[in-house]
């Protein structure tokens, strides 16, 4: 075998070989494609691709420096070696800051020989950088995310062919990266609204709870506009019905506490939906009684839905008292209205340590009509004079003549609501003469 032909031999042998390497080389690369695919889990996802980088590039070491637009610095998401050791250089400085800024790939066969070369990293390290090949990360949007480095290759110098395999791996890096941060969005999003739907849940029974404490008008208020809710009091025409029953005192002092609550539960659970259905608010509830509010801002026809509010209890009434036999008996209630003008919204009594807010009507409206209610006796409704000119031609009522009210100055008429007649049937009183334009007249006095 001659010379020339033994040479040729060589440089087959070297092709081959040279082949084989890309081919191996080609054969990672599409492996740390299926990597990527397979995976979205960054902190898992990149200590892999780091691997198996190095296996494609023959280096000791790889990094993936991201961009930080807050601090306009790169940091090491991930480099072989250094686990738990986060590096940051400013993205102006060093090798991946030139690379970053001119999205070029930057390749030293003698890193320390040249000025961009940052020692400080090495010096923080402990590792020595021979050699280093870097490449930009550029996103689908043409943007530069960071910089991927290969560093110390193990045989040779790196090559042209080096730039295109790693420049390739860096194509998925950037992909990997997107999808990643896609991953993350979505992930972020789901727990927003997870965390939102938990926070409207919660905020939901919130309200359901509040309201159980506040009149509905407060809530719907409270729940359209926070800040509209004024605490100053305005003057509004309303209805006020007092509902009480006629001798806790003693029912309570001669009755087990158990069965008296179940009793006040059992009857006001029931009038709910009487209050509720003529457009009544309670307003203020004691141990046997409660004060409902109907207001002319709401309802057209206040007094008259405040009288068919009370006629619908006493039957409420009647009905209990016939399914439950109590050890005293049936309940009886008192049951007065007044209507006119009343103070209606905030009183506020605020101290150095606490502020509680009572949402309520005051005024002489108020005082009359619970003390209507007092000379009521066995479920029967009485009303004032401006109630009964209110309802008179809706009304059936049997007029008691003056009567006097506690700490008020003057006597006042009170009707006797029987019932709602049609209007050809009703019945008027024979005390014209007495009858007010309002309940208040002119009773200074009241308490």
């Amino acid at each position: 075998m001659n010379i020339t032909n033994e040479k040729r031999q060589i440089g087959r042998r070297q092709e081959d070989f040279s082949l084989r390497e890309q081919n191996e080389r080609f054969h990672k690369l599409c492996e740390v494609g299926k990597t990527i695919t397979a995976e979205i889990d960054i902190h898992v996802l990149f200590p892999l691709v780091m691997n198996q980088t190095n296996h494609i590039m023959g280096t000791q070491r790889s990094s993936v420096f991201l961009y930080d637009e807050k601090t306009d610095e790169l940091w090491s998401l991930v480099a072989t070696g250094m686990e738990n050791c986060e590096i940051r250089i400013s993205a102006k400085e060093g090798i991946g800051g030139w690379v970053f800024k001119h999205k070029e790939s930057l390749s030293l066969n003698e890193a320390y020989r040249d000025p961009r070369f940052n020692v400080g990293v090495d010096c923080k390290t402990g590792f020595k950088t021979e050699n280093i090949l870097c490449v930009p990360l550029i996103n689908s949007g043409g943007h530069c995310i960071g910089v991927l480095q290969a560093l110390n290759k193990k045989k040779g110098k790196f090559t042209d062919v080096d730039n295109t395999f790693l420049s390739a791996i860096s194509d998925y890096v950037a992909i990997a990266l997107e999808n990643a941060r896609l991953y993350d969005d979505v992930k972020n999003y789901s727990k927003s609204l997870q965390d939102q739907v938990i926070i409207n849940e919660s905020l939901t029974k919130l309200k359901n709870q509040l309201t159980k404490f506040v009149p509905h008008s407060v809530a719907n208020i409270v729940e359209k506009d926070p800040d509209s809710l004024s605490v100053e009091k305005h003057p509004m025409e309303v209805s006020v019905l007092f509902v009480d029953i006629q001798n806790f005192s003693v029912i309570t002092e001669n009755n087990d506490q158990r069965m008296v609550n179940h009793m006040v539960e059992n009857h006001f659970s029931s009038y709910l939906k009487c209050i509720h259905q003529h457009g009544g608010e309670i307003n203020e509830t004691s141990g046997d009684g409660i004060m409902v509010i109907f207001k002319s801002d709401t309802i057209e026809n206040y007094a008259f839905e405040a009288v068919s509010t009370a006629l619908d209890i006493i039957e409420e009434n009647k009905r209990i008292n016939r399914e439950f036999n109590y050890p005293w008996g049936g309940v009886d209630l008192h049951i007065g209205i007044s209507s006119g003008e009343g103070y209606v919204g905030i009183t506020r009594m605020k101290s150095t340590v606490m502020e509680r807010w009572t949402y309520t009507a005051s005024g002489l409206v108020t005082i009359l009509a619970a003390r209507i209610g007092a000379l009521s006796k066995k479920s029967k409704l009485y009303v004032g004079p401006k109630t009964y000119n209110m309802v008179r031609e809706q009304v059936e009522c049997e007029c008691l003549g003056n009567r006097t009210l506690k700490n008020v100055s003057k006597k006042i008429p009170i009707y006797h609501v029987t019932g709602i007649i049609p209007l050809s049937d009703k019945k008027e009183c024979s005390f014209d003469d007495m009858i007010g334009s309002s309940d208040q007249g002119d009773l200074s006095k009241n308490r």
